[in-house]
């Protein structure tokens, strides 16, 4: 014999079984846990600033992630957990391969500023009899800055190039200024009542944190 059920109890059957199968669902709490030290280990070997692309994508794929935990699709927030990981260790990969660049950058900054430096050095000591006081005064104070630029630098180019690049812009336009100035000075004598040129002013050397 054939035992039939009323539909209204299959429907309701079926209903509780699907909210059972939700109550079960958990957060995915280790998904999350090994995304979070893959996260901090990208920004550790500074993703941002030598990864950045990477980095941006990481991020997003986090948002994702913490607003489908929100809503507690737990299914898809395991998901997309996973693939803040795999993310987060690609940027990590990346930002040491960006950081190895960049401080080869800087080296190669630093020698050639080095070299246009020394060059401009020697200039200003054939022209130190032109300087007027107040001029030799902005040079030496200049001369100060830029060396203590470069030496901050080539100091800076394995831990943080970034910063060493920064460093090595405002010492280059202070270069630029004072070689453009140099020049005109060595130009012959302006007519009477003509201004000379004034030395740049320099750049203040950003402190190290």
């Amino acid at each position: 014999m054939t035992i039939r059920f009323p539909a209204r109890l299959a429907v309701s059957a079926v209903l509780a079984v699907g909210l059972m199968a939700a109550g079960c669902a958990s957060p995915p709490e280790a998904e999350k846990k090994a995304a979070d030290t893959a996260l901090a280990a990208a920004q550790s070997a500074g993703a941002d600033k030598y990864a950045a692309q990477q980095f941006a994508a990481l991020q997003a794929a986090v948002k994702t992630a913490e607003t489908q935990m929100t809503a507690k699709s737990y299914k898809e927030a395991k998901e997309s957990y996973e693939k803040v990981k795999t993310l987060a260790d690609q940027a990590a990969q990346a930002a040491v391969a960006g950081k190895a660049a960049m401080k080869a950058q800087v080296e190669t900054q630093v020698a050639a500023l080095e070299k246009s430096w020394q060059e401009l050095e020697a200039k200003a000591q054939t022209m130190a009899k032109k300087l007027k006081p107040d001029q030799k005064k902005a040079w030496d104070e200049g001369a100060k800055s830029v060396k203590e630029a470069l030496q901050a630098a080539k100091d800076a180019a394995g831990s943080d190039p970034a910063m060493a690049l920064d460093k090595l812009k405002g010492a280059g336009e202070a270069i630029q200024k004072w070689t453009t100035d140099l020049a005109a000075l060595a130009m012959p004598a302006a007519p009477a009542g003509k201004a000379m040129p004034k030395m740049p002013a320099t750049p203040p050397v950003k402190k190290s944190p």
